[in-house]
């Protein structure tokens, strides 16, 4: 009888899978980590874990990783039966790996309980046999002593985990490194970049911390946001089977600019009854929260007035605000996230925005990277977030068919488009390419950068016969603006101008 708890090969196995369960699952690490467990039995994927038009996300080497973690369990499990002694380091190693089996046993589970309207008020149904495996593993053991081996507390992590996987895998779209980045960036909003210090007690503390999203319009700042909103930490009961909040619930969204000043502090701090015209009535804001599991998204916070700079400051520094017109103090219990497309540096130095309240929400910042970042790392890339956007704009049916008339359409029209509108505009671009046929840029720059891009497909022989003709009788006629005029230019006649003419690119000159 071995005079260990795991052979060497087998503890080199169990270690590896324990990292694994504390690894940033949108970074290179863990793809490294899976090859290292499975060896040859791995199935090749992506470098890291991405959608694509051909691959929605279900990793193929899942089910032999949990297999392999069930095995380890219980070669552990059957030498404690033996009444072997582990160290204290061979704790530490069964308990990781039994957190990364049970985990997977209950992964389905956890899935469905995703999509459950009203959370707070469902029992969920799996608790019993989760308590039952739970004391099987557990319950014997110096673990079951450790917060982080609480039953309730791992129980409320695991949905925590499945939740955050969840909203930012199909949130934040994208095979390219900057898109890798973000997910990995989100995560670590939400945990911090070591799980296992959130797993002991960080997990209580993370409504302290402010995250703020910079990125240009349209790189998909609220997605971010609601992403980590609904992936809070919400605490469990074990009597009641329930959940303590409900995270669709726990997420409220302000858009700042829309809001004039006096309903603005109305919205955010509440107000007393009396305390302005039309305020007939005593009102929460949205700062009068219950729980440490509710996030309040500031969106456009560089538009937020002076006045209310100050008071937002105060709930930051304190945690505690009062309602408008009202002397009662009242505290903060939730989490604040807030974005911009503002340069903040720049809005310091003019005056327009309170450096300490900057630093006050500066310490998790996230920055959304452009689409055209995005495209400049992979040729391919194009194509595959058109294709995802096509599959949520239209029915399964038909969203291959045009997916690939816009993507067509796109490198024909527009082969060096910049995308000032991010990825909100390629949606757009896509509905107008399903709707019209084309799709005409509101901003295409300067009207030599127009001309020097058409001359450089011509230069690289990208453009076919019919894309040549119709975008220089475009070209021409953008120059004299008269069909007829045009046609003695180019020696033919003025019907052929306009049947022949690249009716797209003409519109690109024009917004140029």
């Amino acid at each position: 009888m071995t005079n260990t708890l795991f052979s060497p090969a087998q503890l080199h196995k169990a270690k590896a899978l324990g990292n694994l369960g504390f690894t940033n699952p949108f970074g290179e690490e863990r793809i490294a980590l899976e090859k290292q467990i499975l060896g040859t039995d791995y199935t090749p994927a992506f470098h890291v874990w991405v959608i694509t038009p051909t691959h929605q996300g279900f990793s193929p080497n899942l089910a032999k990783l949990a297999q392999a973690a069930e095995e380890l369990l219980a070669i552990g499990q059957h030498r404690l039966k033996q009444r072997y002694q582990p160290t204290d380091e061979e704790w530490q190693i069964y308990g990781e790996l039994a957190l990364y089996a049970l985990y997977y046993r209950y992964e389905s589970a956890f899935i469905q309980a995703v999509t459950s309207e009203h959370l707070s008020k469902v029992i969920m149904p799996f608790y019993k046999r989760f308590v039952v495996d739970w004391q099987s593993i557990f319950a014997d053991t110096p673990l079951a002593a450790l917060p982080q081996y609480q039953l309730d507390h791992m129980f409320a992590l695991f949905f925590q985990i499945r939740r955050a996987f969840h909203f930012i895998f199909r949130a934040i779209l994208g095979t390219s490194r900057a898109a890798a980045a973000l997910r990995m960036s989100v995560w670590q909003s939400i945990f911090g970049y070591d799980i296992r210090r959130y797993h002991r007690s960080l997990y209580s503390r993370m409504h302290e911390v402010s995250t703020l999203i910079l990125g240009e319009s349209g790189t998909g700042k609220e997605l971010v946001a609601s992403a980590i909103g609904l992936a809070r930490y919400i605490p469990f009961d074990g009597k009641s089977q329930r959940f303590e909040g409900d995270y669709w619930q726990d997420f409220q969204a302000v858009h700042l600019a829309a809001l004039p000043l006096t309903l603005l502090e109305s919205e955010l701090f509440g107000h007393k009854k009396g305390s302005f015209t039309g305020a007939t009535s005593d009102r929460a804001g949205y700062l009068e929260t219950a729980q440490h599991s509710q996030s309040v998204f500031l969106d456009e916070i560089g538009e937020l007035p002076a006045e209310v700079q100050v008071k937002l400051l105060r709930v930051l520094q304190n945690r505690r605000f009062q309602r408008v017109g009202d002397n009662q103090s009242r505290e903060f219990y939730g989490k604040i996230i807030s974005a911009t497309h503002r340069d903040l540096g720049a809005a310091i130095e003019q005056g327009h925005f309170r450096a300490d309240l900057y630093y006050r929400l500066c310490s998790d910042i996230i920055r959304t990277p452009s689409l055209a970042t995005q495209l400049a790392d992979n040729t391919d890339e194009l194509h595959h977030l058109i294709t995802l956007v096509t599959a949520k704009i239209v029915n399964t049916d038909i969203a291959n068919e045009v997916a690939k008339e816009a993507h067509d359409w796109i490198r024909q029209h527009l082969p060096n488009y910049t995308w000032a509108g991010n990825m909100r505009e390629l949606e757009q671009c896509v509905r107008s390419i399903l709707i019209h046929g084309a799709y005409y840029p509101a901003r295409g720059g300067n009207i030599k950068d127009c001309k020097q891009q058409f001359a450089n497909e011509i230069m690289a022989g990208n453009l076919d016969h019919d894309a040549v003709i119709g975008r220089y009788y475009a070209l021409v006629y953008a120059q004299t603006q008269n069909y007829e005029a045009a046609a003695q230019r180019l020696n033919t006649n003025w019907r052929t101008v306009k049947s022949r003419m690249d009716m797209a690119f003409l519109e690109r000159l024009k917004s140029c």
